[in-house]
């Protein structure tokens, strides 16, 4: 979960180790993962959702209001995934414009569709229509539905 450079990150994170742990290792594991978590990087953030930390979410909701954009996005779905949470559902409404990266937004998209709300499902398929192919794609990825119209689209333009 400390992997330092983009090859060893590319592939996001590596949630799968955390399956394979016996309960004794998973302990170890969320304890790190919480002494690891600053909200910075969202790798522990997501590990610990992972786990459905509950241990965790004391930090959680003090990290909340030290961030925003995108930092915020990735510990709010962290919270909605431990404790479903549908106060993070308002928080991702306001959040997510100010996520102006391509890249960081494409990560957020994936997120979403765990959030349990109608507006985060309308709010998802707007950014099927966005005007960057690869938003729209990605948009459209993560609420499982074939890409195959936003091709055409954008072959087309």
């Amino acid at each position: 979960m400390n992997a330092n450079s983009w090859a060893q990150r590319k592939d996001g994170v590596p949630l799968f180790l955390l399956d394979n742990l016996s309960f004794e290792e998973r302990m170890i594991a969320e304890a790190e993962l919480i002494a690891s978590a600053n909200g910075k990087d969202s790798w522990p953030v997501l590990g610990l959702a992972h786990l459905k930390s509950v241990r965790a979410l004391p930090l959680l909701y003090n990290l909340l209001d030290k961030y925003e954009g995108k930092h915020r996005l990735i510990i709010s779905y962290a919270i909605y995934k431990i404790c479903n949470d549908i106060g993070m559902a308002d928080i991702v409404i306001t959040e997510i414009p100010r996520v102006t990266g391509e890249l960081d937004l494409i990560e957020i998209l994936y997120l979403l569709p765990e959030i349990k709300d109608d507006r985060i499902t309308a709010l998802l398929n707007s950014y099927r229509e966005h005007k960057d192919y690869l938003i729209a794609y990605n948009a459209t990825r993560a609420l499982g539905l074939s890409t195959d119209e936003v091709v055409r689209k954008f072959r087309a333009s």
